[in-house]
């Protein structure tokens, strides 16, 4: 009887220390919605297309602020939002920007800027961020420390074909 209580405690142990590494770590999560008059409909080019978007990893007060600039988002976020999920896991950073449960609408808009902040990482460490926004995009690493402030470009870059 004490060889199987002793067995559920330490299997309920190593659930409960998995659970805390999937454990979201995001807070502070804002978004300008949709910019007026840019929505359109997919596939139709506009000056949103042309505009640089940047994400941007920032050292703050022991976390990393995440900050996105320029970002196209199906126009479904006007009337359901958008959410941020963050997981760590190791040396993995997962994060994803989602358009919240509800339908999509057959138009994308610009969404100037969306920022968060990513707790609970270790100042010194290297981390492979995987970065979700409408689409993923390749990881990338980088090493947490003060200072930090690192801007990827994340516009699209179309090639045509004659």
């Amino acid at each position: 009887m004490m060889k199987r209580i002793a067995l559920l405690t330490i299997a309920l142990t190593v659930l409960a220390g998995c659970t805390m590494l999937e454990k979201t770590r995001n807070k502070e999560f804002t978004h300008s919605g949709c910019a007026s008059n840019v929505e359109y409909a997919p596939g139709v080019p506009t000056k949103a297309d042309s505009d640089v978007s940047l994400l941007t990893l920032k050292y703050e007060d022991g976390d990393l602020r995440v900050t996105r600039t320029n970002a196209s988002m199906n126009c479904s976020i006007n009337k359901h939002g958008m959410e941020c999920n963050v997981s760590v896991k190791g040396d993995v950073i997962y994060y994803e920007v989602i358009e919240s449960d509800g339908p999509t609408a057959n138009c994308n808009c610009l969404v100037k800027e969306m920022s968060s902040v990513v707790t609970g990482l270790q100042t010194g460490k290297k981390y492979k961020f995987h970065y979700f926004c409408s689409h993923g995009y390749n990881p990338f690493e980088f090493e947490f420390e003060k200072g930090l402030r690192l801007v990827v470009d994340l516009t699209p870059h179309y090639t045509t074909y004659d």
